[in-house]
C-alpha cells in the first residue's frame, strides 16, 4: 500500500511518532521530578548546606574548612593525666604498711635465752603480719605500732624492750611481703596480676614492666588509671614520650592497658560504608579517607567531603565566631578537596572518636540514573517506530 499511496504511509508514520512522543514526554517529566527520590547513600551538598531546620528538623551548623578551624578543632591528645593525678607523691616504701608481712629474728648470747632456751643462737618469728590497726606482736614485748614507721625504728624498739629481760639482744626485722601496698595491672599486658609497690616500681612505667609490658602495638594502646573515683587515660605513646606522665602509683590503684576503642564511621561515595578503628593516636582526615578505601572516582563529589561531629560548646563558639552556645553543638565540617591547599588542610584536620565521614555523590550521578531509567523507553520507541514502518 505504501508504494501506491505514499502520502497515506507518511501520515501513518507521523501519527505513530506523534503518539509515542505524547507517551514518552510525561514519563520523562515524571522521572525528572522524581530525581530526588532515586536510590542514594545520603544528602547532597546543596541539601546539607540548606537551612538545618528545613532540611531535617535537627539543628546543626555547617563550617567550611579553614586553617583557623583546623587549629581550633585539633584534639589535645598529649595533655596527659590530670593535675590531681600527676601531683601525687610516691608511696613511702621505706615505711611499714598495714598488711605487710615481716620476719623478726632475735639473737641472744646466753646459754638459756629468753626466746631460745636450748642455747646460744637465733630465734625466728616468721610471718609476723601487720594487723589492720598497724600493730605487730613480739613475744615478751607485746603489741608494737609498726605501720607508718621505718624498719630501723621498730627494730630499735624491740631491742630496747628485750634488753630489760635478756642481756644485749640483737634484733633484725625485714619484710617478707609488701602486701600493704598493692596495684592491680590488667588488660593487654603479658602478666596481668596484683603487684606490690616496691622501691623500683613506685611509678607507672616500671609497674607496667613488672607486669611483663603491654601485649598490643604501642601505637594503638591506651593506659587507664583508676584511683578511687578518679580516672585518667592517655596513650601509651604519650607515656613513652613525656616523663611527666610517668606518674607515681598508689596503693589500691588499678592500671588497665587496652586497645584504643576510638572509631569513626565512613559513609557515602567511598568504597563501602564501614566503621573504622583508629590505627594511631593521631588520625588525620586524609588518612581516614584512605582507611575507608578512598573516594569512588565515578561517583564522589570531591567538593562535598563532610565530617559530622558533636562539638563541645567552647570549640563550637570559636569556629562559629560566637559566644552563645552553652551546650554541645552539631557541626558539619565541609572540605572542598578541589580547592588549592585543601589537601594540606585535610592532612592537618584531626578526626575524633565517633566522627562520621561522609562523601556526597557527584551531581551528574543523579542525571545518569535518570538517563538509565529513560533508556528502555527510548529503545522501546525506536522499536515501535520500526514496527510502524511495516
Amino acid at each position: 500500500m505504501s508504494t501506491q499511496f505514499p502520502q497515506l504511509a507518511a501520515a501513518q508514520g507521523l501519527s505513530h511518532t506523534h503518539r509515542l512522543g505524547r507517551l514518552a514526554l510525561p514519563i520523562i517529566v515524571t522521572l525528572a521530578l522524581a530525581a530526588c527520590g532515586l536510590p542514594r547513600s545520603g544528602p547532597d551538598v546543596a541539601e546539607i548546606n540548606a537551612p538545618a531546620e528545613v532540611a531535617s528538623g535537627l539543628s546543626f551548623e555547617v563550617v567550611p574548612a579553614s586553617q583557623t578551624m583546623v587549629e581550633v578543632t585539633r584534639p589535645v591528645e598529649t595533655a596527659g593525666f590530670a593535675t590531681r593525678l600527676t601531683e601525687t607523691n610516691e608511696e613511702p616504701t621505706q615505711l611499714i604498711a598495714v598488711g605487710d608481712v615481716m620476719a623478726v629474728t632475735v639473737w641472744e648470747n646466753i646459754d638459756q635465752g629468753l626466746l631460745n632456751p636450748n642455747g646460744i643462737g637465733s630465734s625466728a618469728l616468721p610471718n609476723t603480719v601487720v594487723d589492720e590497726r598497724g600493730f605487730i606482736f613480739v613475744p615478751y614485748v607485746g603489741l608494737i605500732q609498726a605501720a607508718g614507721r621505718t624498719l630501723n625504728s621498730v627494730r630499735e624498739q624491740v631491742r630496747a624492750a628485750l634488753s630489760n629481760q635478756t642481756p644485749n639482744p640483737q634484733v633484725d626485722i625485714f619484710p617478707l611481703s609488701r602486701g600493704g601496698r598493692l596495684v592491680s595491672v590488667q588488660g593487654s599486658v603479658n602478666k596481668p596480676g596484683v603487684y606490690p609497690i616496691e622501691r623500683q616500681t613506685r611509678r607507672l612505667l616500671p609497674m607496667l614492666a613488672r607486669a611483663g609490658g603491654v601485649s598490643e602495638d604501642p601505637e594503638v594502646t591506651r593506659i587507664k588509671l583508676r584511683r578511687g573515683a578518679m580516672v585518667g587515660e592517655i596513650s601509651l605513646q604519650d607515656l613513652y614520650d613525656n616523663p611527666a606522665n610517668n606518674i607515681p602509683v598508689r596503693s589500691g590503684d588499678a592500671v588497665i592497658a587496652e586497645r584504643d576503642r576510638r572509631i569513626f564511621t565512613a559513609l557515602g561515595a567511598l568504597r563501602g560504608p564501614q566503621t573504622v578503628a583508629f590505627p594511631t593516636r593521631d588520625l588525620s582526615l586524609i588518612r581516614a579517607i584512605g582507611l575507608a578505601g578512598g573516594l569512588i572516582d565515578q561517583a564522589a563529589d570531591p567538593t562535598g567531603v563532610f565530617v559530622f561531629r558533636r562539638e563541645a560548646a567552647p570549640v563550637a563558639n570559636q569556629v562559629l565566631g560566637t559566644n552563645v552556645h552553652r551546650t554541645a553543638v552539631n557541626v558539619a565540617y565541609v572540605f572542598d578537596l578541589t580547592a588549592p591547599g585543601a589537601l594540606f588542610m585535610a592532612r592537618e584536620f584531626m578526626m575524633r572518636d565517633d566522627d562520621t565521614l561522609y562523601v556526597t555523590n557527584a551531581p551528574y550521578l543523579k542525571w545518569q540514573k535518570i538517563l538509565q531509567g529513560i533508556a528502555p523507553l527510548v529503545s522501546f520507541g525506536g522499536a515501535a517506530r520500526s514496527l510502524g514502518g511495516f
